[in-house]
């Protein structure tokens, strides 16, 4: 909780300044991958941890099939990330 209250009192980087502009422009739930390639960010993770602890958005999963290097098909789950309220509702410089 401490950790999330530092994060919290600094200000948003650039890139989640663009994801969170992405996201209030695109409100619908997004895979991390399909993400960060719609928004060309590069480690998206990361920033996305950055606006759920300031409460901007809420994680979730999805299941999607995949198929991996060796041709091996099988389901994976992916993490999504959707705004919050506080999300949609925040100002951006």
């Amino acid at each position: 909780m401490e950790k999330e209250n530092k994060i919290a009192d600094r200000p948003l980087t650039d890139n989640a300044k663009k994801a969170l502009a992405f996201l209030q422009e695109n409100d619908k739930e997004w895979v991390g991958a399909d993400l960060a390639a719609a928004t060309e960010i590069r480690g998206i993770h990361p920033v996305m941890n950055s606006l759920f602890a300031r409460g901007y958005v809420e994680k979730g999963s999805e299941v999607r099939p995949f198929t991996n290097k060796k041709g091996e098909s099988g389901e994976k789950a992916y993490v999504t990330y959707f705004l919050t309220d506080a999300g949609r509702a925040v100002q951006i410089d």
